[in-house]
């Protein structure tokens, strides 16, 4: 795979999973475990579980199970091009980066997923558009594609040059008129992007630290993140309540993961004690296990001359 040797699939490191690993019998990683042990009906998120579980665990029959379901499901030669489609395409890309150094892989996936890349056209919607960069990259990174790596990496600085208001919400996605859902619709539009972000980051693109007019991704995250607590201050649509952010990031919030990786924004301890185990099939996997724990800092070695 494009990058570095040591990713283990599109949003995870061997480092992550050793870190995971040495872990396991403490929190968060004992509530994820859980999470990744137990049965799942969706066939992506079952795909994406046993894939990580044969990383993890250094279980080959837990990837030759999700190498089975991707092929029976055979979504990438089936999958349309709306967004939904577009956001499970991503996590079927997910798996197959997981699945690369495994017995199971098979060659033949690569000509479908170029199939689906020129079956698939951009579009004016803004959210759609997010999307569709951060699945171009994902295939940019398995087909070792330069074009489309940075067709993808293109769509997230225009982001962050066009659609990142200074106050940290998505124009055109939370704003647009007439729409419902619109947290819904810039908590996926930042899903989009921190995975792009991380994505690019062992490509050496930046992107977590690209900024126009000083702003950035963590300009769109923070402002997201607090009206996760305060839904009655959002006032881009009417009635969002508390129980419904909740819910929103409980299904499309697994990248806040990498986030407090990166940058945490502050009060993110409440949002974890209140969401974790993170998981998404199609935004990042089961990030709290993957990402849950920082990584130890670096020894400085000092030197007189």
């Amino acid at each position: 795979m494009q990058g570095s040797d040591q990713h283990k699939g599109l949003f995870h490191s061997e480092a992550d999973l050793r870190l995971a690993r040495e872990n396991l019998q403490r929190e968060p990683m004992r509530g994820a475990l859980a999470r990744l042990e137990a049965a799942d009906p969706d066939p992506l998120a079952r795909a994406n579980l046993s894939a990580l579980r044969g990383q993890l665990l250094g279980e080959p029959e837990a990837g030759i199970r999700a190498a089975a379901v991707l092929n029976e499901a055979d979504i990438i030669r089936d999958r349309g091009d709306q967004l939904d489609d577009i956001k499970c395409s991503l996590g079927w890309l997910s798996v197959m980066a997981m699945l690369r150094d495994h017995p199971a892989w098979d060659a033949s996936w690569l000509d479908a997923i170029a199939s689906m890349l020129s079956r698939v056209d951009d579009s004016d919607d803004k959210l759609r558009a997010l999307w569709l960069g951060a699945l171009r990259l994902a295939a940019g990174i398995l087909l070792e594609s330069e074009t489309e790596i940075e067709r993808g990496a293109a769509v997230y600085r225009a982001a962050v040059e066009r659609l990142i208001h200074p106050e940290g919400f998505l124009k055109g996605i939370a704003d647009a008129p007439d729409a419902p859902a619109r947290y819904e619709a810039q908590v996926s539009g930042c899903c989009a992007l921190v995975l792009l972000a991380e994505m690019a980051a062992p490509l050496g693109l930046g992107l977590w630290s690209f900024e126009s007019r000083a702003v950035g991704i963590f300009t769109a995250v923070t402002y997201t993140h607090f009206y996760y607590f305060f839904p009655e201050k959002w006032r881009w649509e009417e009635g969002l309540t508390l129980e419904r952010t909740r819910a929103i990031m409980r299904s499309e919030g697994a990248f806040m993961e990498l986030v407090n990786r990166r940058n945490p924004p502050q009060g993110i301890e409440q949002f974890l004690a209140e969401q974790r185990p993170l998981f998404c099939a199609w935004g990042g996997g089961l990030t709290t296990l993957t990402h849950g724990l920082a990584p130890p800092k670096k020894k400085r070695r000092w030197r007189l001359w």
